[in-house]
């Protein structure tokens, strides 16, 4: 099922403005320079908008972050998940909750995709398993769209490590997990965007930033873009 124009007005009503978009893939692939630039279009269409990430965004969750990121650390799947879900539960009822319900639009870097296929798919948890969480953790909330960026996950993990080797990114020890895991990631964002095609949209995250982001521009509800 496609959202037409018409039922994006609708959602955007009933929410009193509040909409909730969130931006998966898998390292590298410009999620946050992308989600500056769409904070940036819709400020100038008038509209409060509030840029978070997961894990972080609140005290708890940033702690969370660290340790999850920390390349000297090594946890498995079940703990990265149970950390992971305890910094969500923080960050939706501490940001992502209050501020749909004063109408504002979310952007989130990551959300419970991610955890369904970092650590569903890729690291062998089991997909049912963290959906079950990510619905605990999340009271049921979820985007109302979701961009997946896809590239190429050697493109996508070079362009990490640049970022990083210029101070532009925090070290993470995903950066250096084997080529087989990245492509798994990205089949992974894939496969989600087969199963939930009224929310997902993949977008081509080659090229220019800014032909990304007109690309995404393009699958934003009319009264966004």
């Amino acid at each position: 099922m496609i959202v037409r124009a018409r039922e994006w007005t609708a959602i955007l009503a009933a929410m009193d403005g509040g909409f909730f978009i969130t931006f998966e893939g898998g390292e590298g692939t410009g999620k946050s320079t992308q989600i500056r630039r769409l904070a940036d279009h819709l400020g100038t269409r008038g509209r409060t908008v509030l840029v978070t990430r997961e894990p972080g965004g609140t005290p708890i969750a940033e702690a969370a972050r660290s340790l999850l990121l920390d390349p000297a650390l090594e946890p498995d799947g079940l703990t990265e998940l149970f950390l992971l879900e305890a910094a969500r539960r923080d960050h939706v009822e501490r940001v992502l909750r209050p501020a749909l319900t004063r109408g504002e639009i979310v952007l989130s870097d990551r959300y419970a995709d991610s955890s369904t296929v970092y650590q569903g798919m890729v690291r062998g948890v089991g997909v049912e398993r963290v959906v079950e969480l990510n619905r605990l953790a999340t009271g049921g909330l979820e985007p109302d769209l979701t961009f997946v960026l896809d590239l190429d996950p050697a493109a996508g993990v070079t362009r990490a490590r640049l970022r990083n080797a210029a101070g532009d990114g925090s070290e993470s020890r995903l950066d250096d997990e084997p080529a087989d895991f990245h492509h798994r990631v990205r089949e992974g964002f894939l496969m989600l965007a087969d199963l939930a095609p009224q929310r997902v949209r993949v977008v081509a995250a080659a090229g220019e930033a800014d032909a990304v982001f007109e690309r995404i521009r393009a699958e934003l509800p009319e009264e966004l873009r």
